[in-house]
């Protein structure tokens, strides 16, 4: 079975796992690991590396930011370990998990990362403010 590990600065992670249990219920393929303040990069690698071990299956590792310590850590355990079916991806949203929650057990690991990217631009929409187009036209009306 395929699993999900977020990983976050903060609680951030945490969070957004329970709000996505709030919609889906609980998701017991998704795991998380927090990067907290006090903590560097061998802290967060040792995290990461414990829970892809004990995981010891598919694993979609979701980072917060692109080039941020928890991804930085992920892809350099990736690297160290080609022998472990890993991918890492950035840019976690709430759609996103949400996107990942429906289709975890239904795709390949791979396509389910290589979607990500493509849906992100479809998760981050502008409301604009546009003027109404009322018809005062009572033909029509009627």
């Amino acid at each position: 079975m395929n699993q999900v590990i977020l990983v976050a600065h903060g609680r951030l992670a945490t969070e957004m796992k329970k709000s996505a249990e709030m919609l889906f219920g609980e998701l017991t393929n998704f795991h998380t690991i927090e990067f907290l303040e006090t903590e560097g990069l061998d802290t967060i690698s040792q995290k990461i590396f414990q829970k892809m071990k004990a995981l010891n299956q598919p694993t979609l590792i979701f980072a917060d930011l692109f080039g941020g310590t928890p991804f930085n850590a992920s892809c350099a355990l990736v690297l160290k370990h080609p022998e472990l079916e890993l991918e890492v991806v950035s840019g976690m949203s709430l759609p996103l998990v949400l996107e990942i929650a429906a289709v975890i057990d239904q795709q390949p690991l791979k396509e389910i990362a290589s979607s990500l990217p493509m849906l992100a631009n479809d998760t981050v929409k502008q409301f604009k403010r546009e003027p109404l187009n009322i018809n005062t036209d009572e033909e029509e009306l009627e």
